[in-house]
């Protein structure tokens, strides 16, 4: 009970706030989609449409309330509408009409907020505002999961998560995968934070958070862990200015994990290259091929859940149906054709390019290192996903597209203090700016 009327406190604070500064009414909506209170809560929360009330506030705050420094419509923002169109398109003509709009519902509601939080999130408060409201959420998933992992050493399919099931972070592999792409962010937060309290408990705080990422990832004993974690080191080793020093440090914590990980960790990781013996492995090849086919006489996709359809033949003459993607890929061109492929790639390369292209702006600014690390934290993140995508079907889970929609964010912000009209401290002046309504000045403490 007592769980409960927290967790409706928080609520109720979020939309108190949000009277005042409209895009916190953004970060509730933000913690209600990733920490899902109404799952574990008892009262009120659970019998209410909890994100439905909370979007249309933050929407309709944003309409009457914020709309100042409207940002530049960016490609990742405009793509985001398209592909939300064209998933509603695909559910017209699905093979499993059904099970296509049942998925369709929180598909849509997904981009189309991705899409809305580029409008919102705009100064470099709003920004880690953003990244803690989404970080500390994923946290409360990460901890008991870690937590455990030191008390009992994890297992391979066991609920030692916020919520039980097989979906969203309550499946391994995606929660996984999620564990490692949060390490990054953590640390950055660690380093930059301006909205946590200076001090050597808030770092401890940081790193330990970062460090529970990393049990959980050990803990789910999913095979995509291990490959979203030798993504993070590859791309912190790219990035490093110290390479040696961080090979030698990669190599010693690899030993680390080999000594405190158990017999049952190493025999299920080890499976990784006896894809033709490994069953799960081996379907998804299998899958793989037969969404490579299907795409053949329906280049346009067959919509939500045409993972259904598929008839897979193993070596022993046993037929399996309705094995799933598996693939952020072959998810997408299974379901939604080479055009919502091609849209999904396209979302990962702009955001990536953009990235790029905003570090590069931002070294005019020396007071703006916070920034390029970010942008690098942004790209390291969003490279995680997109090799562990490989071997799960989360294309329209809300992870990716809200690095996206960050990614417009940031490439916003950097153009607007290039432009002069951010109202920001950069390098030691603030640009001129117009007369504050009295809407600004009642934020400004906020959103500065």
């Amino acid at each position: 009970m007592l769980r409960s009327i927290w967790l409706l406190g928080v609520y109720v604070a979020f939309i108190a706030l949000g009277t005042q500064a409209p895009f916190v009414l953004t970060l509730g909506y933000v913690w209600v989609d990733t920490f899902s209170p109404q799952l574990v809560s008892y009262i009120i929360l659970n019998d209410i449409p909890v994100a439905m009330i909370m979007g249309a506030l933050a929407v309709g705050a944003y309409l009457l309330l914020d709309r100042r420094a409207v940002p530049h419509l960016r490609a990742i923002t405009v793509i985001q509408l398209i592909l939300a169109v064209w998933i509603t398109l695909t559910s017209l003509w699905a093979l499993f009409p059904e099970v296509a709009w049942g998925k369709w519902d929180w598909a849509f509601k997904t981009l189309l907020f991705s899409a809305f939080i580029p409008f919102v999130i705009r100064s470099r408060v709003q920004i880690e505002a953003f990244l803690q409201v989404y970080m500390l959420s994923l946290a409360a998933n990460l901890i008991p999961y870690g937590g455990k992992m030191l008390l009992s050493g994890g297992g391979y399919g066991r609920d030692y998560g916020l919520v039980a099931g097989n979906s969203g972070l309550s499946e391994g592999s995606t929660l996984a995968a999620v564990s490692v792409m949060t390490i990054p962010f953590y640390l950055f937060l660690r380093r930059h934070s301006i909205l946590a309290p200076k001090s050597v408990l808030v770092r401890q705080l940081y790193t330990g958070l970062a460090i529970l990422a990393g049990l959980t990832t050990l803990a789910t004993f999913e095979r995509t862990g291990l490959v979203g974690l030798l993504t993070l080191g590859g791309a912190l080793l790219l990035k490093s200015r110290r390479k040696v020093l961080t090979l030698i440090v990669g190599l010693i914590m690899a030993g680390l994990t080999t000594f405190v990980t158990s017999g049952a960790w190493t025999s299920r990781i080890s499976t990784i290259g006896q894809y033709q013996t490994e069953a799960s492995a081996y379907a998804r090849i299998l899958v793989w091929k037969w969404t490579l086919g299907f795409v053949q006489s329906y280049p346009l996709g067959g919509g939500f859940g045409t993972y259904l359809a598929d008839r897979i033949e193993f070596q022993d003459d046993s037929v399996r149906m309705g094995v799933a993607f598996h693939s952020v890929y072959f998810e997408l061109l299974g379901e939604q054709g080479w055009p919502g492929l091609a849209m999904f790639l396209s979302l990962a390369g702009f955001s990536l390019y953009g990235l790029q292209r905003s570090i590069r702006q931002a070294r005019a600014y020396p007071e703006l290192v916070w920034y390029r690390d970010l942008c690098s934290t942004l790209q390291v993140s969003l490279v995680i996903l997109l090799v562990c995508g490989s071997f799960i079907g989360i294309a329209f889970q809300p992870m990716f597209h809200y690095l996206f929609a960050l990614s417009a964010s940031v490439a916003e912000y950097v153009r607007r203090v290039a432009s002069g009209t951010s109202n920001e401290l950069v390098g030691g002046r603030r640009p001129t700016l117009a007369l504050a309504t009295w809407r600004d000045r009642s934020q400004s403490s906020l959103t500065r």
